[in-house]
């Protein structure tokens, strides 16, 4: 299992670093847009995003979005022992600042303490499946989040369409996601595990 998580990851990291600025900028604004029509996204107070890197779906429309609609908005940021991840706040007119990795995160220290079921997390990953399957970029990070602080939302993947996959290896401690929106496509990962 570990081989095939392995080739899928380098297969589609591949895909997604050939993608034109353009394409990542045409398909970001797509995603945003079905996001924002999205009524969980309406209803919720509470997001967590994510900074953008390797191609993935830019996030700062979506920030701009979330902002102006006042809700909190809480970005990752790798705990200082690098076991976990932490969630900071970021707040209008905060500019993000390279973390850990080089990875963008808000500069304050507003830690987040917990989240509802009304609230979302925008969940990045390198590919995924129509039954909420998630390969990440194989740290764990996201997967311990959402059995801690993360607990409790809903889990709401960003990605282009060719990241969904027919299938992603999973094992018991693989969390899934429960929406899959792509440029192409929302997916209810509940029903597609019905079918």
């Amino acid at each position: 299992m570990l081989d095939e998580k392995k080739r899928l990851r380098k297969l589609l990291r591949s895909q997604r670093r050939a993608l034109s600025p353009t394409e990542v900028t045409a398909k970001s604004r797509f995603i945003t847009e079905r996001l924002r029509t999205f009524v969980p996204f309406q209803q919720a107070r509470t997001l967590v995003l994510y900074s953008a890197d390797e191609q993935e779906v830019q996030t700062e429309m979506i920030w701009q979005e979330a902002a102006a609609q006042g809700k909190a908005v809480y970005y990752p940021r790798i705990t200082s022992d690098r076991a976990d991840l932490e969630f900071v706040r970021r707040y209008p007119g905060d500019r993000l600042i390279p973390g850990l990795f080089g990875i963008l995160i808000p500069p304050g220290g507003d830690l987040l303490s917990g989240l509802q079921g009304t609230d979302i997390v925008l969940t990045p990953g390198v590919g995924f499946d129509r039954q909420g399957g998630r390969l990440g970029r194989g740290k764990g990070y996201y997967d311990r989040a959402f059995r801690g602080v993360l607990s409790g939302a809903l889990r709401v993947a960003l990605a282009y369409a060719f990241q969904v996959v027919s299938h992603i290896p999973t094992t018991p401690s693989d969390e899934r996601v429960q929406y899959l929106m792509t440029e192409a496509e929302v997916i209810d990962c509940a029903s597609a595990k019905s079918q």
